[in-house]
């Protein structure tokens, strides 16, 4: 039996089709009403209102104009199941947007490609690592349901998405799926062997371990993937903002990438992130660290608290050291962890 995802992507494909064709009923409808008009008009200007060429042509109208208000209902209605199928897919593919490559492509990203690409030459002498753009109005319905379901709902806009190409299968092309991945916000790229798409899902397997990236081995090669994975989810300003504090800026890329492996949206890390870029780099390394080890605390406690804390106190380190000590004492004591902060910044007792 066809999935869910599947039914609807042919519902929403065969929804599509039906609309461009009530588009077109519509325009055709309006230029023979707008004629019509026309026709009257002139009739009108030459003639009296009770001249029979006149009456058959304001008839005419009439007709045109009711052919016209119906051709825009079934639009309207083929408008509305439109939406609610698109509505039923975003509720079946809540975390599928990683699949298209959000925020920016620039020379960074694509030297990033290539050097991904340079170090899996020997394992993979044939493949190919490069951007797909797909522009508003073309759909790529290569692959499975799913990717057709996405293309279908996004349509309208410009998507990019990493293709990797190679004339045979192995093992590598996963770790190099892997590693473009970590890098890149989650955005899983597509795999093509021989012309045919793969699911990357046949490549998972034991992680091992990654080849090292040469050009990015020093710290401003760690600078230019932070800024590569932040760039996923922040607009380009916070990123500048972000840049005029390196070790900031390579933390947020930490957190980020800790969060895609949550199984969180973009959505879901970008307003996260969006929560933390103000804090001090010192309690941004506490965040990282809290979140990574202590998943009894949800995300907003351990923002909260961190801008709590990192507001109160001047020194960063001395607010780092409080959010630990937060954490740790809410542990011991089951009391809420902001809690825990708001009174280590309130009151001179312990717990």
């Amino acid at each position: 039996m066809p999935s869910t995802i599947e039914t609807l992507e042919r519902e929403l494909g065969e929804v599509q089709r039906e609309k461009e064709a009530y588009q077109r009923a519509v325009l055709r409808a309006e230029n023979a009403h707008d004629a019509a008009c026309a026709a009257r008009d002139e009739a009108w200007s030459e003639g009296s209102t009770t001249d029979p060429e006149v009456e058959r042509l304001s008839a005419l109208v009439y007709q045109r104009r009711r052919e016209l208000y119906e051709a825009i209902d079934r639009l309207k209605a083929t408008e509305g199941k439109e939406r609610r199928i698109k509505s039923r897919l975003m509720y079946v593919l809540p975390a599928e947007r990683r699949r298209y490559l959000s925020g920016e492509v620039d020379e960074e990203f694509e030297e990033f490609l290539s050097a991904v690409r340079e170090a899996y030459a020997q394992e993979l002498p044939q493949a190919e690592v490069v951007v797909v753009t797909g522009r508003p109005g073309q759909l790529d319905l290569r692959g499975d349901a799913t990717w057709r379901a996405l293309e279908r709902l996004y349509a309208g806009s410009e998507r990019r998405w990493v293709e990797i190409r190679t004339p045979e299968p192995s093992p590598a092309i996963g770790r190099m799926a892997r590693q473009i991945s970590y890098y890149a916000g989650g955005h899983v790229p597509r795999i093509f062997i021989a012309g045919e798409e793969v699911s990357a899902r046949e490549f998972r397997g034991e992680m091992e371990r990654w080849p090292e990236l040469t050009a990015y081995s020093d710290e401003e090669g760690q600078m230019i993937l932070a800024r590569i994975t932040v760039r996923r989810y922040l607009d380009e300003n916070v990123v500048e903002r972000l840049g005029k504090r390196p070790r900031a800026l390579v933390e947020v890329a930490e957190i980020a990438r800790l969060y895609q492996r949550m199984n969180l949206t973009g959505d879901e890390v970008r307003w996260r992130l969006e929560q933390l870029v103000s804090l001090s780099t010192e309690v941004l390394e506490a965040v990282r660290s809290l979140t990574g080890e202590r998943r009894k605390f949800s995300f907003y406690e351990i923002a909260r608290a961190a801008r709590l804390l990192d507001t109160h106190f001047p020194d960063s380190g001395v607010a780092a050291e409080a959010l630990r000590r937060a954490v740790d004492r809410s542990l011991k004591t089951g009391v809420p962890l902001v809690d825990v902060a708001y009174i280590s910044v309130t009151a001179d007792g312990d717990l």
